[in-house]
């Protein structure tokens, strides 16, 4: 059957149509909605008055925004948002974001070909990743992003290239060990590379550029590059170019 409406938003969140969304929880009563559309915005919202206008938006952003990511601090966090105009940018929605840069506390300009993806680690109000339509995922400190904490790679089997497709990089923590999780543009697995779970930074090898701690192999009768990847405690969901929803777990 199907679900329930509870509420809809109007045209006054986004004029067109919207690309990323997460959600924070504050407490039982305030919980926010943020969301990245096509019409280069950014918006917050309570989740009780999705029918209302936004309480905070950003135009800082030129072109389509397809990522957005809350911090995970109880109060004020941060919002992380990547973009089709080449640039990743961390916003503070204490501020007024639709006033050029001063809502904007960080700004990367370039990291990625098409930037897609600025998600924050669990936990930290401070390290993040990003990932475009490249072969390199980047990992980044925001108490100084003049540089990179580390770079990624080996997920992507061919390197130097640019992508056709999304793939969405996620964190994961398991068994006292953080690691990140991607899929790669013609790899057909799940490529898994090891952080210091204290620091967010690698755990092994060159500080600068990693290679892939492990990888785990697809079902041979799955079609298909991974997309998205949704990770909920040891579990982990994919989504497959051809349409389907897969939920893995590890072996051991």
């Amino acid at each position: 059957c199907a679900p329930k409406l509870l509420v809809q938003t109007t045209k006054l969140l986004h004029s067109s149509g919207i690309f990323s969304m997460d959600v924070h929880v504050k407490n039982s009563t305030e919980i926010y909605v943020s969301t990245g559309s096509k019409d280069k915005t950014i918006a917050i919202s309570a989740l009780n008055r999705l029918n209302c206008d936004p309480i905070w938006r950003s135009d800082f952003h030129k072109a389509k925004v397809g990522s957005v990511s809350f911090t995970s601090a109880s109060l004020n966090p941060l919002i992380a948002s990547a973009s089709d105009d080449g640039s990743v940018a961390i916003h503070d929605s204490r501020t007024d974001g639709m006033t050029g840069k001063s809502g904007v506390v960080a700004h990367l300009d370039g990291p990625h070909y098409r930037p897609h993806t600025a998600v924050w680690k669990p936990d930290s109000n401070a390290i993040f990743m990003t990932a475009g339509l490249d072969d390199v995922i980047k990992l980044w400190d925001l108490r100084n992003t003049s540089s990179t904490i580390a770079s990624f790679h080996g997920h992507v089997p061919t390197s130097g290239k640019k992508l056709k497709r999304i793939h969405r990089p996620a964190f994961l923590d398991a068994c006292k060990e953080s690691f990140i999780l991607s899929g790669g543009e013609g790899s057909h697995c799940i490529s898994m590379f090891q952080l210091d779970s204290n620091n967010g930074k690698p755990k092994q090898g060159d500080p600068v550029l990693q290679t892939v701690f492990s990888r785990g192999k697809l079902p041979p009768d799955i079609v298909g590059d991974i997309g998205s990847l949704a990770v909920h405690g040891r579990k982990l969901s994919v989504a497959l170019e051809g349409g389907e929803v897969l939920t893995l777990s590890p072996t051991a």
